[in-house]
């Protein structure tokens, strides 16, 4: 029998997606960068995707993707009815615990990038998956998203990221419209991230706290300086 343990992609560093960003302004189009940024990219999501389907009841073998058995009793053994890969339920769960995986309001954005990334043949078609993916959101198509996918997918606090997205470069070269930052900055002002300036990355003045009147975390506060 296959124990091998679940393994989950890492969230890709800011600095790559930077320099992809800005060559990219200038008309100089690395194809390496380019599918270095967009395969990691694309890792992520499909470990998001996985343990997406966990959290909803429908975990997924880490071998062949076919769901396996699932039960909430501790000890439970599941084993994949396709190729074998077993695994004790409540371990294969512990793997993803506080790693930010769990994508449930972007799932429909999520499996798109999932479907049409690897059919990306030209450096402008995979420009333009990734800064689908970077300006998508939880819940994207509610009245009040919920927060930036990219905060999922990209290293660094919730204020960094949004500062990361609100500088990336656009010009004369670039492959990607500078529109779709408008079209984020409106939906992340309706997001219940809004209390956090994407300009400078930390709580807009008179904010204490990330979020607004939402479980636990209206109760904690957040740190003015380090913006996180």
């Amino acid at each position: 029998m296959n124990y091998r343990k679940p393994t989950w992609a890492k969230k890709v560093p800011p600095e790559k997606i930077r320099r992809l960003y800005e060559q990219d302004a200038k008309g100089i189009y690395d194809e390496e960068l380019a599918d270095d940024v967009g395969i990691s990219l694309y890792a992520r999501v499909d470990s998001m995707i996985m343990v997406t389907s966990s959290n909803l009841g429908h975990p997924l073998c880490i071998e062949c993707r076919t769901e396996i058995p699932n039960s909430w009793q501790k000890g439970f053994i599941s084993v994949c009815p396709n190729c074998g890969w077993t695994t004790d339920i409540f371990e294969y769960r512990a793997t993803y615990k506080g790693q930010t995986l769990n994508g449930v309001g972007a799932l429909p954005d999520l499996k798109e990038f999932a479907a049409k990334y690897p059919t990306a043949k030209t450096y402008a078609e995979k420009m333009r998956m990734i800064d689908f993916l970077i300006h998508s959101f939880h819940g994207s198509l509610s009245e009040m998203p919920s927060r930036p996918t990219a905060t999922n997918v990209i290293e660094g606090s919730a204020g960094d990221v949004a500062k990361f997205i609100f500088d990336l470069a656009y010009g004369e070269g670039s492959t990607v419209a500078s529109e779709e930052l408008d079209k984020w900055l409106e939906k992340f002002n309706r997001s219940i991230s809004k209390n956090i300036d994407p300009s400078t990355g930390r709580l807009k003045e008179g904010k204490e706290y990330l979020y607004d009147g939402i479980g636990k975390n209206a109760d904690k506060k957040r740190n003015k300086n380090e913006g996180e």
